[in-house]
């Protein structure tokens, strides 16, 4: 009998222990998403390069329950979005007796953060913290942006973060150095930086990435005075170009794997289209007297970009424009974990109506010109709202 009633007690125990352990979990969880959403706010208003070390202490302050663990990841995606993960585990008290010891529990947050000024973007971006100069125009070099609402941002925090000698000059609307200007020689700059700058995060390095299939072309290569239309597709090995030939890309998404876009001459145009380089050894080199021609594609994965570099790929740690080389980029130009180097008597030269160039340093050298002219009221191309500048700006849980 008395065997009888210990057992009949058994699933009383483990009833009674589900309701005490899973509302002790509960109330928990409920500790764990607002520890969230203050944290993942805190990251959003910080909105610097280093906001995801803001959010994570005070997310260690802020969750500190007796009982438990969880850790948590910051995240800005590419839709503007800062977001934040959490998860852990509960132990169990009667539960245990049933062989369930521990109690797995999770949130999620997201806040939006309002433009300060949805006509203020950034166009152009230096995103190295550390680089010296990160900026360097030498010689007769030039950065001339004459966008009224386009601002120039370096994030590097080193004393020459921008570096100007001999009769360099740098004549744009808007400059925000987090860093300190060196000036030799003839060299000049306007309007002077602003008095206070803070780094921006990468608006694009957890944008989302297409899967890449098979090779559809290797090593494709191209020359004489040829004319040719390519399609869309994967080419492994990058593409070469020599001599007077005369490309046109159709519409469509061109993933270049595991090499670089290499030309020295010619005329390349395309209406609708976006590269994006992935894999090992990827990036571009220009020189000759080639001239591109390129808008955006509106459609995903990448709308408003005209080159996206994979910001997890092993790079080529340059893309180098260099002879007299003229480009017309509608769109974004994304080359994270690059140096772009403009030299000789290359141009830079964006007649387009708007354009923006994101590199990790960039380097102008001899006659070389960067020139942005920048109208978003007469482009079509869609503007990734990873370039408005929001540091300020409302914000609120959208999730």
């Amino acid at each position: 009998m008395a065997m009888t009633f210990g057992l009949a007690l058994v699933p009383l125990v483990v009833a009674v222990g589900a309701g005490v352990d899973y509302s002790r979990a509960n109330n928990i969880k409920a500790g764990l998403q607002s520890a969230l959403d203050v944290a993942t706010l805190a990251g959003a208003r910080d909105n610097t390069a280093n906001w995801t070390s803001v959010a994570e202490n005070v997310f260690n302050i802020t969750f500190q329950p007796k009982g438990g663990a969880a850790t948590a990841s910051f995240v800005l995606n590419g839709d503007g979005t800062f977001s934040g993960s959490a998860s852990g585990t509960v132990p169990t008290t009667l539960l245990g007796v049933a062989g369930v010891h521990n109690i797995n529990v999770s949130a999620h947050s997201s806040v939006m953060v309002a433009p300060t000024s949805p006509t203020e973007q950034y166009c152009m971006l230096a995103l190295s913290l550390t680089a010296s100069p990160a900026v360097d125009v030498d010689g007769n070099g030039s950065i001339t942006i004459t966008a009224p609402n386009c601002v120039m941002q370096v994030n590097s925090n080193a004393g020459n973060s921008v570096n100007l000698t001999g009769n360099a000059t740098v004549n744009t609307t808007d400059n925000c150095f987090v860093g300190g200007v060196s000036k030799v020689g003839n060299s000049t700059l306007t309007p002077p930086p602003l008095p206070v700058c803070k780094t921006v995060p990468d608006p694009f390095a957890n944008y989302t990435k297409p899967s890449v299939g098979a090779c559809d072309y290797t090593n494709y290569s191209l020359s004489g005075n040829k004319t040719v239309t390519l399609t869309p597709g994967v080419y492994c090995g990058g593409m070469n170009f020599s001599g007077p030939v005369n490309v046109t890309f159709a519409d469509g998404l061109y993933i270049i794997k595991d090499g670089t876009i290499t030309e020295s001459g010619g005329t390349f145009t395309g209406a609708h289209v976006t590269f994006f380089l992935t894999g090992s050894g990827v990036g571009f080199a220009m020189s000759g007297q080639a001239n591109w021609h390129l808008v955006a594609s509106s459609a995903p994965p990448f709308p408003g970009f005209v080159i996206f570099l994979d910001p997890n790929s092993a790079a080529a740690a340059t893309t180098q424009l260099s002879g007299q080389s003229e480009l017309y980029f509608e769109g974004v130009v994304y080359l994270p974990k690059q140096q772009v180097q403009i030299t000789g008597t290359a141009t830079a030269f964006a007649p387009s109506p708007w354009t923006s160039f994101v590199a990790d340093t960039i380097k102008i050298a001899g006659n070389g010109q960067f020139v942005i002219q920048n109208n978003t009221a007469m482009t079509s191309v869609p503007i990734p709202v990873g370039l408005e500048m929001r540091s300020g700006g409302r914000m609120w849980l959208t999730q």
